[in-house]
Parts: structure tokens; C-alpha cells; sequence
């Protein structure tokens, strides 16, 4: 398969796993994933949850509490081998102050996908808060065009 499409498959997923976290979406979350036992999450300042059955609890609850969340992935860089694929990026959520100006709020994640009868299937997903003083230009996505 040519690479430039392989690229691009791998950056699609990734930008429906950021949709589906924005839009607080769970039925696209699960869709998204891999329904294994082999799975892995890990939330910013969370224990590692291991299985499908407890990662998509995992963001049932946490948009039952949370609602949408307005994050956008930035700076991707995309690798694979064979049927294996990782995406390192930042993640961008943007939090209104009331002062009216927006907070950026910044995790590094990495998002694993392994292609299962044809489509890219997240199986890890790790973020974790980005140093203070990281933030990167506005060249965040949420789909590709």
C-alpha cells in the first residue's frame, strides 16, 4: 500500500478518536476501539485501565461528568510497521476564563492502532501533562480536509 495512504489512514483514525473526545460521542469512541482484552488506557493522572469493558466505562464516565470538551490534536508524527501504528501528538483543550480570554490546557499523548480486517483500531491510548511552557502554534486539527 503506498505510505502517503497509509499516512493518511492512520492520521484519519486519530482525528476520529479526537472527535469522538470532543463531541463526548461514546458510541464513535467504541467504534474507535479495539474490543480486547489486550487494550490499554491511561488518563492524565489515572492508573492504567486494561480491557475494553473498563476503558469504555472509563469515558462513559467521563462524559457523563465532563460533557463535550473542546480539544484538538496538534503536531502529529505518525509511524508504522506492517499493520501496527502510532501517533505521538499534543493534545489542546481550551478552557474559557472569565475573564473572557481561553487557558490551553496541554497533555502529550500517545495513540496506538493496530489495522484489523481493514481499519485502524485504537488498542493504546496514553496522555500525560505536557512541561509547562509547551504549548504549540495553532496548527491543530480535528479532522483532516
Amino acid at each position: 500500500m503506498d505510505d502517503e495512504i497509509t499516512r493518511q489512514e492512520i492520521l484519519r483514525a486519530n482525528a476520529r478518536f479526537y472527535t469522538a473526545l470532543a463531541e463526548a460521542d461514546v458510541a464513535a469512541m467504541s467504534e474507535l476501539w479495539h474490543h480486547s482484552p489486550a487494550t490499554e488506557c491511561v488518563h492524565p493522572g489515572w492508573d492504567r485501565l486494561r480491557g475494553w469493558p473498563a476503558i469504555g466505562e472509563s469515558w462513559a464516565r467521563i462524559f457523563r461528568y465532563q460533557g463535550m470538551l473542546p480539544v484538538q490534536f496538534s503536531e502529529p508524527m505518525v509511524h508504522w510497521r506492517g499493520d501496527m501504528a502510532w501517533v505521538v501528538c499534543y493534545e489542546n483543550v481550551s478552557q474559557p476564563q472569565e475573564d473572557g480570554a481561553t487557558q490551553i490546557s496541554q497533555m502529550i499523548a500517545t495513540n496506538v492502532f493496530e489495522r484489523i480486517e481493514g481499519r485502524w483500531r485504537m488498542v493504546i491510548h496514553h496522555a500525560s501533562p505536557a512541561p509547562p511552557g509547551t504549548i504549540q502554534p495553532r496548527t491543530w486539527r480535528t479532522s483532516l480536509n
